[in-house]
């Protein structure tokens, strides 16, 4: 019992001593439970995803990759050494929020307003009379004479509106009361009747104060502007629903352009937009936007509809017109240099820098593109995050090179391409390197002198053992002047690693003694 007390109050003391030694709440503490062994995985394209179980990003329901510890660049990712850096002209710009602006600039054609377009039809059978307005494009104004008919319903009708109207006084002026003896039903039938066939009311007030039947109805213009068809002669039988005139009221007239898919976010119904034509240099008109299409033709765009007014009458239907629309994208959206994106036509990429100067390419999807060429970035970016703007098509060589090697980012050893760069960050040590000569591989076939690497190995073309350029009598070979880039081709360039121009293999003199 002696010994189990001892041991009891030496562990309290020790308990004790650790207590003082290790407090609670201390750096110490904390550090140690931060830097366990926990993996975490994230989202390549969504890096906020953190989870500590793999699993499927909630936005994109991409799998979940391991996530390396210590802010180490994330798989994929290059790093540049500040020299080549410079080399490569490589520039970020922190992606940011703006509200988008643009101006859709599209083409078109002056039209006819369609509100104020008139089409004149006969709703009787008849005969052309007269013709007052013989010619297209005549100027006429509302209630002009247009065209007198002879029409034997017309004048049957004429005849029982008089005899309504007649026999409607008659019993007004002989009732004890003044009572029409339900005449006025009779009348207004009558009067509803003439109305119905386009007579107008001065036209039948006429009828009621001269008592006198006209052979022939004149037709008068429902509206005031320019005659564009004219579908009717003198003599002509005419049958209910014949088209007789066409006028159009050109004090405001329609402009209709077509705009493309990208530019339709910017445009909508009530906005102003300036309008200039080919053959009025100088002048512009305003106008304001009343329709937008809500489908896309063929070529993949969008009719627009302005509505311009036109007092003077300078402008006409099928005129060629330029319209500019300024908009607005009020909401702020996350927005980047269009410079930045590296569009291959099934995704867009770009690459985002670190601070420990490496550079992971990274999926996103983008939006409307605004002035200045700023495109919005609508998932794959927080803000923030810095992009290349410059250089980027050097680092997705490299990068796509790396993945041709089977290469970890961080360089490798040299490969082949057929009329291509080939290389990697260190070269192997060659038998030919031994002998004092460039370590540049060809095949030995003249036909096969695209085939050029650093490194032995087999021609693919033909598959006989690659040999040293030097030996060979095979076109020029361009290499990389910095040699751990490992870069040789067949034709000029640039460097897919560095960016550096390559320079032309120098040959050793062959000794011919």
């Amino acid at each position: 019992m002696k010994y189990i007390i001892v041991i009891t109050l030496a562990v309290a003391a020790g308990f004790g001593l650790a207590a003082l030694l290790l407090p609670v709440g201390s750096d110490t503490t904390v550090a140690t439970t931060d830097t366990g062994s926990t993996q975490l995985y994230t989202c390549g394209m969504h890096p906020e995803i953190i989870s500590e179980e793999p699993g499927y990003c909630p936005i994109c329901s991409m799998k979940l990759t391991p996530k390396k510890e210590g802010g180490a660049a994330a798989e994929g990712a290059i790093t540049v050494d500040p020299a080549t850096r410079q080399n490569m002209g490589l520039v970020t710009t922190p992606a940011g929020y703006a509200s988008l602006s643009r101006s859709v600039h599209a083409f078109g054609r002056v039209d006819y307003s369609e509100p104020h377009f008139h089409s004149v039809n006969l709703k009787i059978d008849g005969w052309v009379e007269n013709l007052f307005v013989a010619y297209e494009g005549e100027q006429v104004f509302r209630g002009q004479p247009l065209l007198s008919i002879y029409s034997p319903e017309l004048v049957a009708a004429q005849r029982e509106f008089l005899i309504a109207h007649e026999a409607n006084a008659a019993f007004a002026s002989a009732g004890p009361t003044g009572s029409t003896g339900g005449m006025d039903g009779l009348l207004n039938a009558a009067r509803t009747r003439l109305a119905n066939w386009d007579i107008s009311d001065d036209q039948i007030e006429q009828l009621v104060n001269s008592g006198e039947i006209t052979r022939t109805m004149t037709i008068r213009a429902p509206a005031g502007g320019y005659v564009v068809a004219k579908q009717v002669d003198e003599g002509d039988r005419l049958t209910p629903g014949t088209e007789l005139y066409r006028i159009a009221d050109l004090s405001e007239v329609w402009v209709r352009a077509h705009v493309y898919e990208q530019d339709l976010p910017f445009v909508s119904v009530g906005q102003t937009a300036r309008v200039e034509i080919a053959n009025l240099p100088g002048e512009t008109f305003e106008g304001t936007v009343n329709y937008v299409s809500p489908f896309l033709d063929r070529g993949g765009q969008a009719e627009v509809r302005l509505t311009v007014d036109n007092p003077d009458g300078r402008l006409k239907p099928d005129m060629y017109a330029e319209v500019s629309i300024k908009a607005d994208l009020h909401a702020e959206q996350l927005v980047i240099p269009r410079s930045a994106v590296i569009n291959s036509g099934t995704r867009q990429l770009v690459f985002v820098a670190s601070d420990e100067g490496a550079y992971q390419p990274r999926e996103i999807i983008t939006g409307a593109v605004g002035n200045n060429d700023m495109v919005a970035v609508r998932s794959g970016l927080a803000a923030g995050e810095p992009v290349v703007t410059s250089g980027q098509f050097l680092l997705d060589s490299e990068s796509r090179l790396t993945e041709a090697l089977g290469d970890d980012g961080q360089g490798g050893h040299g490969g082949h391409q057929h009329g291509d760069m080939s290389g990697g960050e260190e070269v192997a040590t060659t038998l030919a390197e031994e002998r004092g000569l460039s370590g540049v591989y060809t095949c030995p076939m003249p036909e096969h002198f695209n085939v050029v690497q650093y490194g032995e190995g087999e021609c693919p073309e033909c598959g006989m053992a690659l040999v040293p350029v030097e030996e060979t009598e095979n076109d020029d070979v361009y290499i990389c002047p910095m040699r751990e880039c490992g870069v040789a081709s067949d034709t000029e360039g640039r460097c897919p690693v560095c960016g550096m121009h390559l320079q032309k293999l120098e040959r050793p003199e062959q000794d011919t003694a």
